[in-house]
């Protein structure tokens, strides 16, 4: 663009248009965070789901089994820590009858503090326990299409190396308009203008989304407009994008 255009774009009325492409809104790749078997996967590529729903589920036996475990533990430790407060009650009692001498009251409160630090840490294992429980089975963060599914039952996750993409999904309710633009260009597109995109003859009410820029692209930089999404919308096709 040159300075001439860039003079009348701050003019009222004035607009440009650009080429553009459509592509997909808040693309996520979506693994899970812990180690298991893939018992079940919920959903197909191009599928429709709402926010919440389950897209995938591992064999939940060794985590329910780890949260019992944990469960037991937090409530042997948490009988240990009452036994320990009544003994430091006792011992209070005691020491201020003068029938017990300071070291039995130091030794009740030691052993009582100690109860209760047994306790947190339980507690937090069991939380751990339902935490990976709860991550075993990942739902869909936003209602979304799903775009890639290469979870399989029978396929092993390994969380401890770099956990593998299951499913990959974007929004359902949303797509952009990608435009390449010039530094110069850029200098008068802003982030929350009014913008129209124009797909297969139909013309859309979008907003600028974000500007970033490119490092060593002679098209620094890109704009993303966001329009709602409809059938027949899908990311790879050619898109017109004007600018106020």
């Amino acid at each position: 663009m040159c300075l001439g255009l860039l003079w009348l774009a701050a003019l009222p009325g004035w607009s440009a248009e650009y080429a553009g492409v459509l592509d997909w809104s808040q693309r996520t790749e979506l693994s899970v965070p812990v180690s298991g078997v893939v018992e079940a996967v919920h959903v197909q590529s191009g599928q429709l789901v709402r926010a919440g729903t389950p897209l995938l589920r591992l064999d939940l036996t060794p985590f329910k089994a780890q949260v019992a475990e944990a469960k037991a533990e937090a409530d042997r430790q948490a009988e240990e820590a009452a036994d320990a407060q009544r003994e430091l009650e006792r011992a209070r009692e005691l020491y201020a009858r003068t029938v017990t001498a300071t070291s039995e009251l130091d030794a009740a409160r030691l052993r009582h503090a100690r109860a209760e630090a047994l306790l947190r840490a339980a507690q937090a294992r069991l939380e751990r326990a339902r935490w990976q429980l709860s991550r075993a089975e990942p739902l869909a963060p936003f209602d979304a299409i799903v775009l890639e599914r290469r979870a399989e039952p029978g396929m092993t996750v390994a969380a401890q190396c770099q956990s593998p993409m299951l499913v990959s999904i974007a929004r359902a309710d949303e797509i952009l308009a990608r435009i390449q633009l010039t530094p110069l260009q850029a200098t008068v597109v802003r982030p929350g203008a009014r913008a129209e995109v124009t797909v297969a003859g139909d013309t859309y009410s979008g907003v600028v989304r974000g500007l970033s820029y490119q490092a060593g692209a002679e098209a620094a930089y890109v704009a993303e407009i966001a329009i709602p999404r409809q059938d027949g919308l899908v990311a790879g096709l050619p898109a017109s994008v004007r600018l106020p």
